[in-house]
């Protein structure tokens, strides 16, 4: 099913409080990734951009 991760809800910008698929964000689109995870998929980002032009 994968992995399972916190979420928002968009509507009412309450944390869920259960974690839910990262499949369900293409799924309903009042669900958002919490700013942790932005920031962690966003250190991951620019940590493969910085490797792939040393090598």
């Amino acid at each position: 099913m994968g992995r399972k991760v916190d979420a928002y809800d968009k509507n009412t910008g309450r944390k869920l409080p259960y974690k839910v698929p990262e499949r369900f964000f293409d799924l309903f689109g009042n669900l958002r990734k919490t700013p942790i995870q932005k920031a962690r998929e966003a250190d991951s980002k620019a940590a493969t951009a910085t490797s792939k032009k040393e090598g």
